[in-house]
């Protein structure tokens, strides 16, 4: 018998319970009243969300050591006893027990600022003993599941490295890691099958005493320089470029195999979901984009073991009067036959803690509704998937209310699921994975404007925007867009920019900082000429920093924007006329130029960055349909339009139809289309219409 004093201290009024477990593989519920997750388990499924997500142990007994299944099968009875008609989704964590760990240290991941970091326990992804040994595991887990649960298991969700989420450990911090034995052996296995030869690696790499049995990882001072600013050199520092990219086909292929396992184990039946992917994401990482081993989703998306790909709804922008964007080329997602999903881990009027996204915390249930709806209101529209993330795992959702809300969302879902269609919005948001590789360590100064926050400016433009990787525009597969807007298009060939050309031949293209400047091995405003259709010139205005002319006035710009600091390098439009220029650099060149080229308008954009103005303006010029010309986040498929308020005051609407507009949850008629103006919102405010 043990005595037990605690003391506690919460933020807010709420219940609070105690409960005893004994520690494991999972954790084994002793003794205390039903908690947090069985009380939301019931509410979900009041309302006919039977779905679950919930994290397993993935018992991995030492040699001569028996398996013990009680955890695993612990946690699923749980679930089915609150709900027995629950399909299943365990969350299984891929990570080695100690005492693999200590048996194979080689195996184990390190950084460049040991001993701090030396020892974390996260495997090398690249390690084939640690593929090989934790999918054996994977294997075995999953089928025990299956003989035991099958006619409940929807299917399986492996997670590892950073949060779980298979980018590498400590990717948002300082640190490099890489410096496992392991590391070096699959490094130096990736260079044999790219250069298979010692004369074609110095060819490549610019070094007559390179050999592929001599090389090495790429030391941290290396990996740190910046010597020409926000890209790397790719004459000079070609071993970084290819590290980098190794780095990101290390993951993916790791992330491939356990899918495979999965489907083999499932003989194909259940589903099969991984977190991957987060490009628009991690454009803000200070150390580059590559650090996290996201850029290889073609890859991901082209394994046919795979269904369903998520992620955190984006923490840039998700509060109130945030659009909530996608973390991923989602549309790209479903081109390639898979689904996206949003994990949803809001910070509601009930959460707790410093989680990721608590900053962004509500107060009231009518606040938390207004996310949740604009949350969910834009995954129906766009055809994702989500899941409600109670991730301080206190009872972030433990509200009948929120509840109560969903059960309404059956006035957008019915008719969508009776009437499915693709969505084709007529603005793409484009993204180009091996354009990111090239951003050296603190390119993050151009990156974070041009890609993670850029859609913020999207998320306000008042039209709906889709987000795709730029080869499936080269390959024509981006239907019914209007407007391209090529984020980060940097690194192009020849052949690269001809395609996507000839692929968007008679749109509108916004060219975003830098477009086309890498040509193969040497930066180039030759290609960046022929991509934009402007002669481009290196600026000497100092801040980039972009200030609207007489001309961008009168067609909607008032905002300067851009970036304080300085950024290297960085262009303007040398050839510009002054009725083509909409916004200037201190020195008076061409930060901002719109062209009619024969091929269509070219927008170029010289600073990192947009503005929801610039895109509205765009937008004009491409023909594309604004559903308001107000800050706010829209998303639309047609008869349906998800309105969330970006700050207080009246929205103006143009459905482009005529007739009645309905607010799609009371049915009460708000006006006529196509011209009608919703009265005063709050920030934060979501309305659906049917119009």
């Amino acid at each position: 018998r043990y005595r037990v004093r605690f003391w506690a201290r919460v933020d807010v009024p709420r219940e609070f319970q105690v409960a005893f477990y004994r520690p494991g593989a999972t954790f084994t519920f002793l003794g205390g009243p039903p908690g947090f997750f069985e009380s939301q388990i019931r509410m979900a499924a009041a309302v006919g969300v039977h779905f679950v997500s919930f994290p397993v142990g993935l018992p991995w007994p030492a040699p001569g050591e028996a398996e013990d299944w009680s955890g695993v099968d612990a946690a699923c009875e749980a679930v089915l006893r609150e709900n027995p008609e629950a399909l299943l989704l365990p969350r299984i964590p891929m990570d080695p027990p100690p005492w693999w760990q200590s048996a194979f240290p080689d195996e184990i991941m390190r950084w460049d600022d040991a001993p701090a970091k030396a020892h974390r326990g996260v495997a090398v992804v690249a390690s084939p003993r640690y593929r090989r040994d934790a999918g054996r595991r994977l294997d075995a887990l999953v089928r025990h599941l299956e003989m035991r649960f099958a006619a409940h298991v929807a299917g399986y969700h492996p997670t590892g490295q950073n949060t779980g989420e298979w980018f590498y450990e400590d990717t948002w911090g300082r640190a490099l890691n890489g410096y496992a034995p392991a590391d070096l052996t699959a490094w130096r296995q990736w260079l044999r099958a790219r250069y298979r030869t010692d004369a074609a690696l110095r060819t490549a790499w610019h070094d007559p005493a390179a050999a592929l049995n001599a090389a090495v990882v790429p030391t941290p001072a290396a990996r740190r320089a910046a010597p020409v600013g926000v890209f790397r050199d790719p004459r000079t520092q070609k071993p970084l470029l290819d590290w980098a990219e190794f780095q990101q086909h290390a993951m993916a292929d790791c992330v491939r195999d356990f899918a495979r396992v999965v489907r083999g184990a499932t003989r194909g039946r259940k589903l099969v979901v991984f977190f991957y992917g987060y490009g628009f994401e991690f454009g803000a990482v200070p150390t580059g984009p590559a650090t996290s081993g996201h850029y290889a989703l073609r890859r991901v998306l082209d394994s046919p073991d795979i269904d369903v790909l998520c992620a955190p709804i984006s923490y840039f922008d998700r509060g109130p009067g945030g659009s909530a964007p996608a973390m991923t080329a989602a549309e790209s997602v479903a081109l390639a036959g898979k689904l996206w999903l949003n994990e949803d881990d809001t910070a509601t009027h009930l959460s707790s803690g410093t989680f990721p996204g608590h900053t962004e915390k509500v107060s009231t249930l009518a606040e938390t509704n207004a996310l949740l709806l604009r949350n969910v209101g834009q995954a129906a529209l766009r055809n994702f998937g989500t899941w409600w993330m109670d991730l301080g795992a206190t009872g972030w959702f433990n509200d009948p209310g929120m509840w109560a809300a969903m059960t309404r969302l059956n006035a957008l879902d019915a008719p969508l699921l009776d009437r499915p269609a693709a969505f084709r919005p007529e603005v793409a948001a484009v993204l180009d994975e091996r354009s990111a590789l090239h951003v050296a360590d603190g390119g993050d100064v151009a990156t974070r404007p041009a890609v993670y926050e850029a859609r913020g400016a999207l998320g306000r433009m008042g039209a709906p925007y889709g987000q795709y990787l730029l080869d499936d525009v080269t390959r024509g597969r981006v239907r019914g867009a209007k407007l391209y807007v090529f984020l980060d298009a940097w690194a192009l060939s020849g052949t690269q920019r001809a395609d996507l050309l000839r692929a968007t031949r008679g749109s509108t293209r916004v060219w975003c900082y830098a477009a086309g400047y890498i040509d193969g091995d040497r930066h180039s405003t030759d290609g960046m000429r022929q991509l934009t259709g402007f002669a481009v010139r290196t600026a000497t205005g100092g801040r980039a920093r972009a200030v609207p002319t007489a001309r961008g006035r009168r067609l909607g710009l008032r905002q300067p924007f851009g970036v304080e600091a300085a950024v290297r390098p960085l262009f303007a439009a040398s050839d510009a006329r002054p009725e083509e220029t909409l916004a200037t650099y201190s020195d008076g060149s061409a930060a901002v130029a719109l062209r009619q080229t024969p091929s269509g308008r070219s927008l170029f954009v010289g600073v990192p960055g947009l503005t929801s103005e610039l895109l509205r303006l765009a937008a004009r010029a491409a023909g594309v349909h604004l559903f308001t010309e107000d800050d706010c986040s829209v998303y639309a498929q047609a008869p349906f339009l998800v309105v969330h308020a970006a700050a207080n005051g009246p929205v103006r609407i143009d459905t482009g139809r005529t007739g009645p507009v309905r607010d799609l949850l009371s049915g009460k008629v708000v006006g006529r289309g196509p011209s009608i103006t919703l009265p005063p919102l709050r920030r934060g405010e979501t309305r659906l219409l049917r119009y």
